[in-house]
């Protein structure tokens, strides 16, 4: 797969260097109002309790997020590279003792969490469709995670980390409508069956009030779930977003 993907970025380097369209450089910011729906088990190579992040750990249901992009466009290529870090805290407690990656946490014992999640995208798009507006293409990404995941009491402090790279690949669509408005559609994402699985979509409405400028409102769905042994990791981000795009 890694090889697969390092040819492909190879390939879609030559094209936009072979390309003699004019380039375009976009500069965006989204902030993103999302919920969260998580849960977590880490065994540590023994027994784990699955946690939900939200009820048992009392991390924050609602939360905002800013998400910075930059995308190269040389005629219908593109190249993008985009970066949200998500974060969540929280304190809570359980009825039943938690165990988390080998260390028990007391039942009805206050525990402090977080949960950090750095999200890197660099992404490869050709249009095989483009006229005018409206385009049809498809997407080549790079997705890299960096995950930090913290529980802490009184007498317990126990923290994991990973970092992963997921290739993915998917596609993109935008249709012009009246006004000055235009549909747009995205979604890129991975599967290897039901222990692991990856997905990132999103639709929009973009107005285009100044030659060089976009306003944006729409909604997004991140999904990852993975399954390792008896340890899992099952995360869901969605919710309402707002964007600001600027051409140069």
């Amino acid at each position: 797969m890694k090889k697969i993907l390092i040819a492909f970025f190879a390939v879609a380097f030559a094209a936009l260097l072979s390309t003699p369209a004019e380039a375009i450089v976009q500069v965006e910011g989204r902030y993103w109002f999302s919920t969260l729906d998580s849960n977590v088990k880490a065994t540590g190579g023994g027994v784990g309790t699955d946690i939900d992040l939200v009820n048992t750990l009392g991390m924050d249901e609602k939360s905002n997020f800013f998400d910075g992009r930059v995308v190269l466009e040389l005629g219908g290529h593109s190249l993008r590279y985009g970066y949200v870090p998500l974060s969540w805290k929280g304190t809570g407690s359980d009825s039943l003792a938690i165990v988390f990656n080998g260390q028990t946490y007391t039942a009805n014992v206050a525990i402090d969490s977080e949960l950090t999640l750095d999200y890197h995208r660099l992404a490869y798009q050709y249009n095989f469709i483009d006229t005018l507006d409206n385009h049809l293409g498809v997407i080549a990404e790079l997705k890299y995670f960096n995950i930090d995941a913290k529980l802490e009491s009184a007498v317990r402090d126990e923290t994991i980390s990973f970092g992963a790279p997921v290739p993915t690949v998917g596609l993109s669509a935008q249709v012009a409508i009246p006004f000055l408005i235009k549909l747009n559609g995205e979604a890129t994402g991975i599967s290897l069956g039901d222990k692991a699985y990856m997905y990132d979509a999103e639709i929009s409405l973009s107005y285009k009030p100044l030659p060089f400028f976009d306003l944006a409102g729409g909604y997004r769905v991140f999904k990852l779930h993975v399954e390792d042994g008896n340890d899992e990791a099952d995360i869901e981000v969605n919710g309402p977003f707002i964007m600001l795009r600027a051409d140069f």
